[in-house]
């Protein structure tokens, strides 16, 4: 859907991949076969990459993962390249807003997914996900299964 989604080293740690691409998380094996079919790609940011915070006192809530996502996509943008940041942590959403980078969280890309018949249903992804701990109301469980025709 989206040609290729870049990584940072962070964020890839993050979800449990090591240098050799290697997770022992679950989905593990969907990972490795993305990165082996260049869908995901990890990409290391010089070290002098970063981002300046317009609001500090809420980036408080930024972690390091969506800190270097952020740098990322701003420096990505500055090459002249279209960005679309996945981002689901609230005060990483706020901030990316702020540095005016477009974002699309992961229940709105299962809404296109199954738009395009990439998937058939979004609803057992959707508990697949929140059984690996990922955190989703049920406000928003519902407004993705009633957009996604599945209420």
């Amino acid at each position: 859907m989206f040609g290729a989604v870049l990584l940072t080293p962070v964020v890839a740690a993050e979800i449990g991949i090591d240098a050799s691409g290697a997770t022992s998380k679950a989905g593990g094996n969907a990972i490795r076969q993305s990165l082996a079919a260049g869908w995901l790609t990890i990409v290391k940011l010089d070290a002098e990459v970063s981002y300046p915070p317009l609001n500090p006192g809420v980036d408080a809530g930024v972690d390091a993962g969506e800190s270097s996502s952020i740098a990322l996509a701003l420096h990505q943008q500055a090459c002249g390249e279209r960005v679309l940041m996945i981002i689901d942590d609230r005060c990483g959403r706020a901030e990316a807003r702020r540095q005016g980078l477009p974002i699309v969280g992961t229940a709105a890309v299962l809404v296109l997914a199954k738009e395009r018949n990439l998937i058939p249903t979004c609803g057992p992804l959707l508990l697949a996900m929140r059984e690996e701990g990922y955190f989703l109301s049920d406000a928003l469980v519902a407004a993705v299964l009633n957009q996604a025709g599945e209420s």
